[in-house]
């Protein structure tokens, strides 16, 4: 994603920027920051950019912060926007622009964090995580990154988006504090899916990003494509 800083002052940016790092890394996720020391340099960047979040000090020389966030607006109707400011007078008028948050001057860890919480960067999973032992050791997944889960023998095998791992366990161990995740969809016996994986459905098998093919269950193939389409009507 593209993130902005739009504050004249250099001490205000590395802060914002330090923090940024730091929360990111913690998320995992990866970003482009762009900096700017006036407003009038950010509205011209935004022929060019698409922003997904904007930090903007309301106190700018020339073109104050509140008017660069109209122009945003009129491009862009989706961004977060965080405004910095030393006081709340504005709060009226950050409302009509849509801001979702404001970092009161100095802010600490905790209000920054507040902050970027109000962006809701990462959707609020039923299951985040499961706890599972592989090879012995024990492994706490991200369930974000599974593509699907099957039965291996004894054990289950877990394919995320950069390995294959074979978890000691039974399947429908494994498996079931996932069967109230709207994302997973049991398939056929023995294969579960995550849905936000999958790129497309041919016939009786849906492919997923790595372009692994997993059977769907011919009894029951009505049902699981309508729950499928129910699962991508709702995110849209």
């Amino acid at each position: 994603m593209n993130i902005a800083i739009v504050e004249d002052l250099a001490q205000d940016r590395e802060r914002i920027s330090s923090c940024l790092s730091r929360y990111m890394a913690e998320l995992g996720l990866t970003y482009h920051l762009y900096t700017y020391e006036n407003a009038e340099e950010f509205v011209e960047a935004l022929s060019t950019l698409t922003f997904q979040i904007v930090f903007m000090d309301i106190y700018l020389q020339g073109m104050t912060g509140m008017e660069a966030a109209v122009c945003l607006r009129r491009r862009n109707r989706d961004c977060k926007l965080i405004f910095l400011t030393v006081s709340t007078e504005h709060c009226l008028e950050g409302f009509r622009v849509n801001a979702c948050h404001y970092l009161i001057k100095p802010f600490a860890d905790h209000d920054f964090a507040e902050a970027m919480e109000r962006c809701r960067l990462k959707p609020a999973y039923d299951v985040p995580y499961l706890d599972v032992i592989c090879d012995g050791k024990e492994l706490r997944l991200n369930t974000e990154s599974i593509l699907y889960i099957q039965v291996q023998k004894r054990n289950a095998l877990v394919q995320t988006l950069n390995q294959k791992l074979i978890v000691n366990g039974p399947f429908h161990t494994l498996t079931k504090p996932l069967l109230g995740d709207r994302r997973f969809l049991l398939c056929i016996q023995g294969v579960m899916i995550n849905m936000d994986y999958i790129t497309r459905q041919e016939e009786t098998v849906f492919i997923v990003k790595n372009g692994d093919r997993l059977p769907i269950n011919i009894r029951n193939k009505r049902q699981i494509l309508q729950h499928y389409r129910n699962y991508i009507f709702d995110n849209m």
